[in-house]
């Protein structure tokens, strides 16, 4: 049953819930609408092991990111807008350069000519003393991408790390306060 309830809050806290809207016909499908659940007061009472709904106690900003950001990245540069805090944060990326990019976020202490790199002098992703936080596709000139990533509070380098891209100085040091 718990996990019954689990399953249950994850789909609400989503935003959104099946509903049927019909049954199938000899050689049809059935058909389906995708609605958001029931608004939730914050009041209501827990829920309790014989009450219908599992998530009477779940309150609405529970999927609600912590933080937004925008990220642009053009050549040999990568600006960071808008504050980041610890939690769940959106970045919202765009490449306004010339040539494709890509993002990655490093959590380390250590300082960006401290990080581990290859010959070429591109960052070792899996090298001693950072943690690969985030990875994406590479992005193409006037494209973009939307990102979801929790961070703790610390010290990052948003980086691309196409090869010579990092050499160029294409990052920045951000710090995520609690």
């Amino acid at each position: 049953m718990h996990r019954v309830r689990q399953a249950a809050v994850s789909i609400v806290i989503t935003g959104l819930a099946l509903v049927s809207t019909g049954c199938a016909t000899a050689g049809g499908a059935p058909s389906f609408t995708f609605a958001p659940p029931a608004a939730q007061s914050p009041a209501t009472e827990p829920a309790s092991a014989t009450t219908a709904s599992p998530v009477a106690s779940v309150p609405a900003v529970a999927s609600t990111p912590a933080s937004r950001a925008t990220v642009s990245l053009t050549e040999w540069k990568v600006t960071v807008g808008g504050t980041i805090k610890s939690g769940k944060t959106d970045l919202a990326i765009t490449n306004a350069g010339v040539a494709p990019h890509e993002l990655l976020v490093f959590k380390s202490d250590l300082d960006p000519s401290a990080y581990p790199t290859d010959a070429a002098g591109d960052i070792k992703e899996t090298g001693a003393g950072v943690a690969l936080v985030s990875d994406g596709d590479n992005i193409d000139p006037a494209g973009s991408q939307t990102r979801s990533i929790d961070l703790a509070p610390g010290k990052y380098l948003f980086v691309c790390n196409i090869p010579g891209h990092f050499k160029q100085g294409m990052f920045t040091v951000v710090m995520v306060a609690p």
